[in-house]
């Protein structure tokens, strides 16, 4: 289709899109003209995005409470008996598929995966109505009475508000992946009043990055969320906890049984939520029938378990405070996995996070009042194995223990049991790592043939090769080189970790400019020292015909910027240098040239 040859020719979606181009140009130039640029104009956005995602998930709290007030209370009084609960259960989920079916298909199950495979392969491209239908979605289905969560949910939505701004002022790479991680620590920060754990949210589990360039917009946007929703809604805890502590140091082995236990049973609801999932996409109906079928079986769980319907953070308290007894916690561990694994089966929008506190607080509690009863003069209430099992489920479901452990802090504001809650969360996402490769998220994207790591698809990382993607231009030293040339390298240099070689170019080692800052402001040492006496022998290195996913796992492993790469393994000839920076362009490159 050509462009309007004039004004009168365009039509009101051109007129639209060309005001907006108008008012992005005009934007950016005052910006410029102002000097915000570079860094200041990302910190900048991230606090605007921060702002945007704090009103947009009160705005989803207060859809998600209008709902629950409606369909879960009015309706069922309206209607003169409790027993049309399924029946209100599914038409909330099948107002969801319609939502899904004809405006938004992205808005279906929990939001996180979507938002990782934006950023993985769409270097962080998500498309605008994501916010609205997602949040319009998720609300209908906890709303309804599904057994999900609203972390996801929020999650997506401020992703997607990220990924729009950055998209709006002409933003790519990893700018613009930059700004949906800091939608995603907004819209976690903001759903459960806990910034720091946000901000590392987004770090570990959607981008892999914790680069100080990445942490501080991140941050930002997450601790002005925060900012925004408790000046909306006061400081409220999300659950009210006694203030438990380590009651003997026998605990521990306690505790340490509890951590494979719950790494176990992480795995295990993963496994049965995307097995009930495939059981539904193998039914030969529609998408409304299977849909129908999932809402009357949620429904009929909760005409006899209520506590499984929604977020269920009430139920969670409650077993916080020792107020339910091992038998009725046992069955709620059973049904709110089928319950959710159901209701994301069938089709309907929400989270896995709040669903896995649920079934760690329910094993943890019953785990307690075992121990309880065995060895009552050693142990702590039920509550508190509660309380750490909660975090080990989600370190476990999430393989992010870092995550788990903040959030739990900030969702319970209790440090006192900080011992067993670090070695239950690190516990259970080795065990549950060994037993599962993949998390609840990437392994519903790994079911699609897409293995997602550290904001990368990994099957485009082993199809490209080092020696496509590695400098050939390049700074080295000698092993007879002087620290005063080695200190000119430096200074001339963007690199901060150099090969050495010796006379025949084989690599020997790498120098670091974090191993020489000591003596390099030492003028007297400059004839003194070479780099065979500070350089790191036995370096990590790769070879250049090796795919370029081997080396994002030797920068993880070996926490270096630059990796020298050599010919091959037998004569070790140095042949170039690959740092992190080319690894990321050439991957990006490469993501652009498939997508055309």
């Amino acid at each position: 289709m050509s462009p309007p040859e004039n004004a009168e020719d365009a039509t009101p979606q051109e007129e639209t899109h060309t005001r907006l181009r108008q008012a992005r140009r005009h934007l950016i130039r005052s910006l410029a003209g102002i000097g915000f640029t570079g860094t200041p104009f990302l910190i900048g956005l991230s606090l605007c995005i921060g702002v945007i995602c704090g009103i947009g998930s009160l705005v989803f709290k207060w859809f998600i409470s209008f709902f629950s007030q409606l369909l879960l209370i009015e309706a069922p009084a309206l209607l003169g008996t409790p027993y049309a609960l399924p029946l209100i259960v599914t038409l909330g989920f099948l107002v969801v598929t319609a939502l899904v079916t004809h405006l938004s298909h992205e808005v279906k199950g929990a939001g996180i995966p979507e938002v990782m495979a934006a950023v993985a392969t769409e270097n962080g491209f998500i498309r605008s109505r994501v916010a609205l239908f997602k949040l319009l979605a998720s609300a209908v289905s906890i709303g309804s009475g599904g057994s999900v969560g609203r972390e996801g949910p929020i999650v997506q939505i401020g992703s997607s508000i990220g990924s729009s701004v950055g998209q709006f002022l002409g933003l790519t790479g990893e700018r613009l992946k930059l700004l949906v991680g800091c939608g995603a620590a907004a819209g976690i920060s903001a759903a459960f009043n806990a910034p720091i754990a946000g901000g590392f949210f987004a770090l570990e589990v959607i981008l892999g990055d914790f680069s100080i360039s990445t942490f501080s917009p991140i941050l930002f946007a997450s601790v002005m969320a925060n900012a925004v929703t408790r000046y909306a809604s006061a400081d409220v805890r999300a659950f009210i906890v006694p203030e438990y502590q380590l009651t003997s140091l026998y605990e521990l082995s306690f505790y340490f049984i509890l951590a494979l236990l719950s790494g176990f049973v992480a795995v295990a609801f993963m496994r049965i939520l995307y097995g009930i999932e495939d059981l539904f996409e193998k039914l030969p109906q529609s998408p409304y029938a299977r849909t129908a079928l999932g809402g009357l079986i949620v429904g009929s769980i909760g005409l006899y378990f209520p506590q499984i319907l929604g977020v269920g953070y009430d139920t969670i308290t409650d077993i916080l405070l020792n107020k339910l007894d091992v038998s009725i916690l046992l069955v709620l561990l059973i049904v709110k996995v089928v319950a959710t694994a159901v209701t994301l089966g069938a089709g309907a929008s929400g989270g896995v996070f709040a669903p896995s506190l649920f079934i760690g607080a329910a094993l943890g509690g019953a785990f307690g009042f075992l121990v309880n009863a065995l060895f009552p003069g050693v142990t702590s209430p039920p509550g508190a194995y509660a309380l750490v099992c909660m975090g080990a489920v989600v370190a476990g479901t999430t393989h992010a223990p870092l995550t788990a452990m903040l959030i739990l802090f900030e969702l319970t504001d209790d440090y006192q049991i900080i011992l067993p809650l670090i070695l239950a969360t690190v516990i259970s996402s080795l065990f549950a790592r060994y037993l599962e490769r993949e998390s609840i998220y990437t392994l519903k994207l790994a079911r699609r043939g897409l293995r997602v790591s550290q904001g990368f698809d990994l099957s485009v990382l082993e199809s490209l090769r080092v020696r496509d993607a590695m400098s050939q231009s390049y700074d080295f030293v000698n092993k007879q080189t002087p620290l005063g040339e080695i200190s000119a390298i430096f200074q001339n240099s963007n690199l901060v970790d150099f090969p050495i070689v010796d006379e025949a170019d084989r690599l020997q080692g790498i120098i670091s400019l974090a191993e020489i800052r000591p003596v390099v402001m030492q003028d007297d040492l400059y004839s003194l020292l070479i780099a065979d006496d500070m350089m790191q022998p036995d370096p990590p290195y790769i070879e250049m015909d090796a795919p370029i996913l081997e080396a994002l796992g030797l920068f993880a492993e070996g926490d270096v910027s630059t990796l020298p790469v050599v010919e091959n393994d037998q004569t070790m000839k140095l042949v170039g240098v690959l740092t992190h920076q080319n690894l990321t362009i050439h991957y990006h490159q490469e993501i652009q040239r498939r997508a055309r």
